[in-house]
This record gives structure tokens, C-alpha cells and sequence, in this order.
């Protein structure tokens, strides 16, 4: 039966597994520290440089006990080394736990910063301890959108081919002066329309490239 109205538990982040304190310790001691610097400047003297405060550090001592005494807090408690073994479990786990003192504000998430035990000399089976827990800050990442430039495209090593749409006129020796800079080169031209220009003309078998027509689109190569 519940002797004080004070309760401390210490249980995991999602709850599944708590260990209230059957025996409550004499006096829980709460810190809280600095980070503040002091700079020595030069013609000025002294100068504090405040920093965000510490995280809270809770220290206590009490014990486990093997047997019920007017000092338990409740019935159903856990074996000595069964609590010893539990708070061992969640030191290695190097997980954050949650420390609540009912009736105060001491609701706090926290890390087991030192476990301390030894069983008590005149009362057997009894394990004595001293615990220091700190105050546990949550880090939350912040997303960074990071926009990933975007590949540039590999050149194309084949130029593109330009192409001539033919107009009323028009002869295969006056476009190859005007690609190419010489009349001469009206073959290339031809090769590389012979299968159109005969399609639409078969004349152009005997007379290569003579029957060429105005729409018709010719590559340049």
C-alpha cells in the first residue's frame, strides 16, 4: 500500500517497460549548469559570453530491497538484482529513458549518466545504489531540399543534317555552290536523295538529279 504521495518511475521511451522505485530515496538532487565562456579581451577586460543552459542532471541514492519493510513503497516490488539487472539492460541500450516524480514537475526524458551499486552490509540481500541521470535533448534533422542539377545532355557527335526545301529554279548545281561553295560537289546531294528523286521521277535514272520538283525537302549533308 502506497505510503507516500510521491511515486518515481523511470520506464522507456514508448512505455512498454517501467520500474517504480520501491524504496524512495532521502532527497533527489536536480542541476541545472552552464555553458557560458569567459573571454579575456584585450583593453577590455573580462567579457561572459552566455550560452544555452545544461542539461539537467538528477542524482540519488536508495536501495533495493530483499524484503518488505515499513520503508517499501508498495507491494509486488522487484527482486534486487532483477531491478538491478533491468536498469543494466537499459544503460547498455544507450537509449533515452523517462524519469517521473508524481506530485512535482519532474517529467523528463533522461539518460543513465552513472549507476552505482553495492549490497548493504547489515541488512542481506538488500542492494544500495546511487544514480545519476541526464536530462536527454531530442535532435530533430531538418530537411534540406537539395535541388540536383541536371545532367547536361551529351552532345550529339553526328551534326544534324540540314535540309533545302526546293523552290521553283532550283538545280542541284546551284544549291551545291551554295552548300558547299562548289557547284562540283552537286553529287553529294544527289546521293543522299537518289531513292526520293527517283521515287517521284524515274527520269532522274538516266539523268541523275535533273527532275527535281518545288516542296521537295533535300538533305544536305
Amino acid at each position: 500500500m502506497t505510503k507516500s504521495v510521491y511515486e518515481i518511475w523511470l520506464s522507456t521511451a514508448d512505455n512498454k517497460e517501467r520500474l517504480r522505485l520501491p524504496v524512495l530515496p532521502s532527497s533527489v538532487g536536480l542541476s541545472i549548469g552552464n555553458k557560458n565562456e569567459s573571454i579575456d579581451i584585450s583593453n577590455l577586460g573580462e567579457v561572459t559570453v552566455i550560452q544555452e543552459p545544461s542539461p539537467k542532471t538528477v542524482q540519488f541514492s536508495s536501495f533495493f530491497p530483499a524484503k518488505s519493510t515499513p520503508l517499501v513503497e508498495y507491494s509486488s516490488f522487484p527482486k534486487p538484482w532483477d531491478a538491478i539487472q533491468r536498469i543494466e539492460k537499459w544503460q547498455k541500450s544507450k537509449k533515452p529513458l523517462r524519469l517521473v516524480v508524481t506530485k512535482t514537475k519532474i517529467n523528463i526524458p533522461v539518460s543513465i549518466d552513472s549507476f552505482n551499486y553495492q549490497e548493504e552490509g547489515g541488512a542481506v540481500g538488500d542492494i544500495s545504489y546511487d544514480l545519476s541521470l541526464k536530462e536527454f535533448k531530442f535532435v530533430s534533422v531538418r530537411k534540406i531540399k537539395v535541388k540536383v542539377p541536371k545532367k547536361p545532355k551529351r552532345p550529339n557527335p553526328k551534326p544534324k543534317p540540314r535540309t533545302h526545301t526546293v523552290k521553283s529554279g532550283d538545280t542541284l548545281w546551284d544549291l551545291a555552290r551554295k552548300y558547299y561553295g562548289n557547284s562540283l560537289e552537286w553529287r553529294k546531294i544527289w546521293n543522299a536523295n537518289k531513292a526520293m528523286m527517283v521515287k517521284r521521277d524515274k527520269r532522274n535514272l538516266k539523268q541523275p538529279g535533273h527532275w527535281i520538283y518545288p516542296g521537295q525537302r533535300l538533305v544536305i549533308k
